[in-house]
């Protein structure tokens, strides 16, 4: 039986990362996250070096040289003796790594635009969980059995305003500024989205809902996987909302994608 505070409580957190041509793409994104959802978690501090020699290990193991690399990270097992939620005397914390090939060509046809849906489950509100990609991802899980066939991801609120795709970050383009929606109390702080709001000075934080799609010109989401990509049309319970491309999207992309 495992036993594993991961499995038993959600006791960890995770980062998925885009490998290229073997190397990790955004590497003090990723241990940034790590560093963040440790100190959040209450874990000790992480031995940064040896994480990334290991990854790099696991990496060169693989058969192919482009990939979808997922690091989870959890407290382990509890102590003897020990039982219960309590936090373990003496934690021993476990790294499990998994691996997927990455498709060039479904990454790519991505570019000529994806469609978003806007689904009925909430998004959870917790001010000290907020930002963490812990492993608790039940309110993902039940939202993604609403994504449209034709979708490739659906909208999550938190009851009011608008937070994060199940999978992805939210861009909407209003007066020549990019807005992404707040994740100070609920959401995922992806790398692609602090890498946006670190790097280009039109990208701010803001609170919006539904009517967002009145003032937006262009929308885009991103995750460390596709990277950043065009939104050309949100499916509404009783409309769609069309977006043209944006024309300096390549751009951005290209900036991003440097490794």
């Amino acid at each position: 039986m495992n036993l594993d505070r991961g499995l038993l409580y959600g006791d960890g957190f995770f980062t998925t990362i885009r490998v290229v041509d073997n190397i990790i793409h955004r590497w003090p994104l990723h241990l940034e996250r790590i560093s963040f959802s440790a100190r959040r978690l209450k874990f000790a501090e992480l031995d940064a070096n040896q994480i990334y020699q290991d990854l790099i290990g696991f990496i060169d193991d693989q058969a192919e040289s482009n990939g979808v690399l997922r690091l989870s990270i959890t407290r382990g097992a509890n102590g003897a003796g020990e039982r219960g939620y309590g936090i373990p005397k003496e934690p021993c914390y476990q790294f499990y790594m998994s691996w997927a090939p990455m498709d060039s060509n479904e990454l790519n046809s991505f570019n000529s635009g994806v469609n978003l849906s806007v689904c009925e489950m909430p998004m959870s509100q917790n001010k000290k969980l907020a930002g963490v990609k812990h492993l608790n991802r039940l309110d993902q899980v039940l939202a993604s059995e609403e994504i449209a066939e034709d979708c490739f991801d659906s909208i999550m609120t938190n009851g009011k305003f608008w937070i994060s795709g199940t999978k992805t970050n939210l861009y909407f383009y209003v007066n020549n500024r990019w807005l992404t929606p707040k994740v100070n109390k609920s959401g995922v702080n992806g790398t692609v989205r602090r890498w946006l709001l670190n790097t280009q000075s039109n990208v701010y934080e803001s609170k919006f809902s539904e009517e967002i799609l009145k003032r937006a010109q262009y929308c885009l989401v991103s995750n460390a996987i596709v990277g950043i990509i065009p939104v050309t049309k949100i499916q509404l319970a009783d409309k769609a909302v069309d977006f043209a491309l944006y024309p300096e999207l390549k751009k951005l992309q290209a900036k991003y994608n440097e490794v």
